[in-house]
Order: C-alpha cells, then sequence, then structure tokens
C-alpha cells in the first residue's frame, strides 16, 4: 500500500517589519536632508537680499499656520493642555533669544560668511554650548569624548577665523561681505546662533517637568516668531513693502518653512527610535551637506584653512558623547 504525503498548506508570506533601529536611522537622514532643504531656501533668500526678518517671519508663519490649527482641534475634542505659566514664561524667554540671536543672526551670517561655514560653526557651538550648560545646571558631566570634541570645535572656529581673514578677498559672491569686520561680525553671528539654540535646548529641557507637549513648545517659539519678526518688518519695510513682495521670493520663503517644520517632525521621530548619540551623528550629516552645497551650488569661497576647519567641526559633532546624569550626593549614575 502506498502512503501519499499531504502536501503542507500554503502559508501566507508575513510582511517583515521594519527594525525601529533602522527606521530611527532613516527618519534622522530624512530630517537632515529636510533641514539642508531648509537651508538652501534660506542661502538663496540671503544672496537676493531680502530683509531678515521678514524672511523668518514667513518661514515661521507655515508652522503656526499647520500646529495652531492642530492643537485647536485636540482642544476642541476635550484634550486639555495643563502648561504652567512658569513654564510658559521660560519658554517665551528663550523663543525670543532664538528668534533675535538665532534665527536673524543665522540668516545675516548666510549673505557674510555663507552656508559652507555659518552650518559646522551653529552646529559646533550649539552641541559644544549645551554640553556646557547640562554640566552647569543638569549636573550631566561629559565624557573625556565630549570633552575632546569641544576642544575640536574651538580649533575649528579659529580654522575657519584665519580662513575668512584669508578669504577676504575672495567673497564677492556673498552680498554681505562688505569688509573684514562685517565678515567676522557674520562669524560672531554664526557662533551666537548656536550659543541660543543651546539656551532654546535647555529651556525645553528645564520645563520637561512640567510636562509641556512638543507640539505647544513648537507652537510658541514660531509664533513668537510671527509676531516679532512682524513687527520688526513692518518697521523696516511697512506693509506696502511686505505686500509688495515677490511671489517667488514668498515661494522660497514658504518652502524654507516647509522643510524646516518636516525636518522637525522626523528628527523627533528618529529620537523615539533610536538613540541620541546615533541621532546627533546623523543630523551632523546636514554639515557636510550644508559645506558641499555651500561650495558647489551657490560656489561660495574655500581655501585650506575653511575646508580644515569645517572638517574638523564634523568630527567634534561626531565624537560628541552622551552626557552623565551623576548624583554627587551618594555617587550613583
Amino acid at each position: 500500500m502506498i502512503r501519499m504525503n499531504r502536501a503542507p498548506p500554503p502559508t501566507t508570506a508575513c510582511p517583515r517589519r521594519i527594525e525601529p533601529a533602522l527606521l530611527g536611522t532613516t527618519c534622522c537622514l530624512l530630517s537632515a536632508l529636510s533641514y539642508t532643504a531648509a537651508n538652501i531656501c534660506l542661502r538663496q533668500l540671503a544672496g537676493l537680499q531680502i530683509e531678515p526678518a521678514w524672511t523668518i517671519c514667513v518661514k515661521e508663519i507655515v508652522a503656526v499656520s499647520i500646529v495652531g490649527p492642530w492643537l485647536l482641534w485636540r482642544w476642541l475634542r476635550g484634550e486639555q493642555f495643563a502648561v504652567p505659566w512658569s513654564a510658559l514664561g521660560v519658554l517665551a524667554t528663550a523663543a525670543l533669544v532664538v528668534q533675535l540671536v538665532g534665527n536673524l543672526g543665522m540668516q545675516w551670517a548666510f549673505g557674510v560668511v555663507g552656508l559652507a561655514i555659518t552650518m559646522p560653526l551653529v552646529f559646533g557651538v550649539n552641541l559644544a554650548a549645551s554640553g556646557l550648560i547640562g554640566m552647569a545646571l543638569f549636573r550631566e558631566w561629559l565624557s573625556l569624548r565630549s570633552v575632546m570634541a569641544i576642544a575640536l570645535v574651538i580649533a575649528a572656529i579659529s580654522l575657519i577665523s584665519v580662513g575668512l581673514a584669508h578669504a577676504n578677498d575672495s567673497l564677492d559672491s556673498l552680498p554681505g561681505a562688505t569688509s573684514t569686520s562685517v565678515v567676522l561680525l557674520g562669524l560672531a553671528a554664526a557662533c551666537a546662533t548656536g550659543a541660543a539654540f543651546a539656551y532654546l535646548g535647555a529651556a525645553i529641557r528645564h520645563t520637561a517637568k512640567s510636562r509641556v507637549p512638543i507640539a505647544v513648545t513648537v507652537l510658541l517659539v514660531t509664533g513668537v516668531g510671527v509676531v516679532v519678526l512682524g513687527g520688526i518688518s513692518w518697521l523696516r519695510m511697512g506693509a506696502a513693502g511686505m505686500l509688495a513682495t515677490e511671489p517667488s521670493t514668498l515661494a522660497w520663503m514658504l518652502a524654507s518653512g516647509a522643510f524646516n517644520l518636516i525636518g522637525f517632525a522626523f528628527i523627533i521621530k528618529g529620537l523615539q527610535l533610536t538613540t541620541l548619540v546615533h541621532a546627533n551623528v546623523l543630523n551632523a550629516s546636514q554639515v557636510g551637506l550644508g559645506a558641499a552645497v555651500g561650495i558647489l551650488l551657490f560656489q561660495e569661497s574655500h581655501n585650506p584653512w575653511l575646508l580644515s576647519g569645517i572638517a574638523l567641526t564634523i568630527i567634534g559633532i561626531g565624537l560628541f558623547d552622551r552626557p552623565v546624569t551623576e548624583d554627587r550626593s551618594n555617587g550613583s549614575k
């Protein structure tokens, strides 16, 4: 008697789940690309010598017009946002500093020293200042790697300063680079931008115990920008000048805001799926992208000093390690 084996029932292939680490890495890289696209738009506007305050105001309007209605819809559905006034005060102060010192400073620096130099300085100083602020206020002690990274960033700023001095005669492509002193002020503005962003990060960290939703923070920071920078734009340009903005110019402004918001959404998701150190290293890729775009697309001046400083900044950013929170009272970590 011959027995025939029954064929196994057909199985349906289950879709393979994407690893969280891979998805987080993808989100961080997409964030870097989105932020780079936003910076390309802002650099284009700086080259057109558009009023910086008006540029940033319109950029922030994009976030306000999207996040604001979304929060209103959640509130109408009964969701409560119990945010203490003290936390709002801290965030509003930080938002004012970020808008007036950070965003305005970076936009002005784009027209004075260019994208290739501004972005490494902003990132390098931001991480270095964040580490020092974390150590002073939150008892987050820096590892040896992070101390070395800060030293490299400081050395990189020195190299970039020397490179700018040598490149001053060939900065004609930048409309704001009228003299050596103005170029050095652009360098200082880029560094101040990084410090302002670090201050905002510290304010967000300080108010974390109040459980302020990220969307509320975004709306507050961008809303302050719309109000304050809109007022500055009105004083400098007048209502007629603001309304006379060319459609193509307005498109660049709106695109910068859209890419900036997309980049923010991707980095938030990336931070949820991967480690902080991994996200910082991946996010640092926009420094290299910004430098490459500035030199290749906008024909920004470069020399060995500048290139060495940019490279050293990227290495320093990659060296930054996650801070260690230490309780000195019992020596535990």
